[in-house]
């Protein structure tokens, strides 16, 4: 006799036909185009290759090369038929810089230059000349400054979910006088574009890791670390300009922007009839972001941008038939002055832009047919802000090639680790590897606070120190001004003792010379008297002996 009573499925048979059928669907759907959803993507596998290449840093074998002697070896002269000849090597400035200081409207010497060896051939009138000349270029070709720029470029986001706090960070970036977190800080908040003493160590986690305050341009990066993993902020770009004094640096984005043209044309038919024919035609346009600046360093140690900022983007007229054009925004900056390690901030490029967003549920709005159940097309309202910042730094010097490549190393450096089974289940998402990690980079953080602390502490003794040197060698240059005043007093004393002496000396040398004149006169007079008498006397024996011839 037949049973004809229903059968009791199991549970157990149940969840076995379902996994058995999700398998089933699964497959079909692979099939069917959706096995590219667990592929990896060109762009994920170009990242891995990428990182892997920057992770292979090689030591460059040529880095210790040496120079070759000639170019060490001091100026030479040469003796010819005209003059001197003197072959100058130049240390810091390019040959062609000196070359116009010396020749043409500057000093007028003959000057040969040769680019390739970064060496003038001065033609000089003698060996003096040549000194001349050796002296002028021992004043002008001496190191240039060597300027490291942070360029920081950011872009603001202003149709985001409102945050009171961060809302009022990004609305008042450069206010003063902001309050922030009202309920649990009763203080004043960041004064805007100068965050300099703010007590880091009561904000705790609530604005990031990063809590020390002497590293350069750290509170900019600190409100830009919290915005950005809160999607208010993106870093488009980070580069790092290395220019020297009054040279000029430049980042420059392009972009290829598609333009639609409309061509139409005429000609004729079959039968002879004239016809318009019309046709579309892309045409692509470079669109251009460039950044240019020219640091200058002055004397007091300030820093000085010339800043150039170009922001192009494409643009269609309103109109049913306009045609998208190229458009270009611009800000010129050309005087300011920023202490090094400060940072110019530049803000208000902003624009507005419609775009189209799909949103819908992870991995079933990718499923065929019917993914459009589980997706949908928005249309919203996007407006950017673009910001600089900027912040200069000497770095004449420049660093080791070993300590930058252990800083590429530990930059690119995978994290060690292989977690064990028990591990994989009770932390399956690996929260505490990423905790552990984190921690890693806060200890990192306060041992560089720390580090330049320290080093923040001994600049401060040396500058102590050398400011007592100073003062010391003040005060021995005041005694020797007094010294040399008191000699400067005491020859001048002499000088007009020196004068009256001179004065008395001149008198008593003008009765002198009266004297001898008066004794010279009275010698002739004697001298004519005595001339007289011996005349008289010869008169008188000639008239005795006239005398006596009459008496015979």
């Amino acid at each position: 006799m037949m049973d004809l009573k229903p059968k009791i499925i199991s549970r157990h048979t149940f969840f076995r036909v379902g996994l058995r059928c999700f398998v089933m669907v699964s497959v079909l759907l692979g099939a069917c185009g959706c096995s590219d959803f667990f592929a990896n993507k060109p762009t994920d596998i170009e990242s891995r290759a990428i990182l892997a290449d920057l992770s292979q840093v090689k030591d460059n074998p040529y880095v210790n090369n040496p120079l070759p002697a000639i170019y060490r070896d001091g100026p030479k002269r040469i003796t010819v038929h005209n003059g001197v000849k003197l072959f100058y090597f130049t240390q810091h400035l390019p040959v062609a810089e000196l070359a116009d200081g010396l020749g043409g409207k500057g000093l007028g010497f003959t000057v040969s230059q040769n680019p390739s060896t970064n060496q003038l051939i001065i033609h000089c009138a003698d060996d003096a000349e040549a000194d001349t000349v050796l002296e002028y270029l021992a004043n002008v070709d001496v190191p240039p400054i060597q300027i490291n720029i942070d360029c920081l470029i950011l872009e603001r986001f202003g149709d985001v979910t409102t945050d009171w706090e961060t809302t009022l960070l990004i609305d008042n970036f450069l206010g003063e006088n902001i309050v922030l977190g009202r309920d649990k800080f009763p203080g004043a908040a960041f004064p805007g574009a100068s965050l300099r003493e703010i007590e880091r160590s009561t904000f705790g986690l609530d604005f990031g890791y990063w809590i020390d305050k002497g590293v350069t341009g750290h509170e900019v990066r600190l409100i830009v670390d919290m915005l950005e993993s809160r999607g208010y902020l993106k870093v488009l770009m980070n580069p790092t300009l290395e220019t020297l004094n009054g040279k000029t640096a430049s980042v420059s984005i392009m972009d290829l922007a598609p333009i639609e043209k409309t061509i139409t044309g005429r000609g004729v038919d079959a039968d002879g009839e004239t016809i318009t024919t019309s046709y579309e035609l892309i045409e692509y346009k470079p669109v251009r972001d460039t950044l240019t600046v020219t640091p200058y360093v002055y004397s007091d140690g300030y820093i000085g941008l010339k800043t150039s900022i170009v922001v192009g983007s494409k643009s269609k007229p309103e109109g049913i038939t306009q045609e998208s054009i190229i458009t270009e925004r611009s800000i010129e900056i050309t005087e300011n002055r920023i202490k090094p390690g400060s940072s110019l901030v530049i803000g208000g490029m902003r624009k507005s832009e419609n775009r189209s967003v799909i949103r819908g549920v992870p991995f079933f709005q990718d499923l065929p047919l019917i993914g459009v159940f589980f997706s949908s097309k928005d249309f919203e309202e996007k407006a950017t802000e673009i910001v600089y910042i900027l912040t200069p730094t000497i770095s004449s010097g420049g660093k080791e090639n070993a300590e930058m490549l252990d800083f590429i190393r530990d930059k690119y450096r995978t994290p060690e680790y292989t977690p064990g089974l028990t591990e994989a289940i009770t932390n399956p998402m690996g929260r505490e590897v990423y905790t552990e990690l984190i921690e890693e980079k806060a200890l990192k953080a306060v041992t560089q606070r720390d580090r330049a602390e320290m080093e923040k502490i001994i600049a401060e003794l040396q500058a102590q120190s050398e400011r007592a040197k100073a003062e010391s060698a003040q005060k021995q240059i005041e005694a020797i001004k007094v010294e040399i005043a008191i000699t400067k007093a005491k020859a001048q004393q002499a000088k007009q003792e020196t004068k009256v002496v001179r004065g008395q000396t001149a008198s008593e040398k003008k009765k002198a010379q009266q004297v001898l004149a008066e004794k010279q006169r009275i010698d002739a007079e004697v001298k004519k008297s005595q001339q007289a008498a011996q005349q008289m006397q010869k008169e008188l024996d000639a008239i005795k002996a006239k005398a006596a011839a009459d008496a015979k």
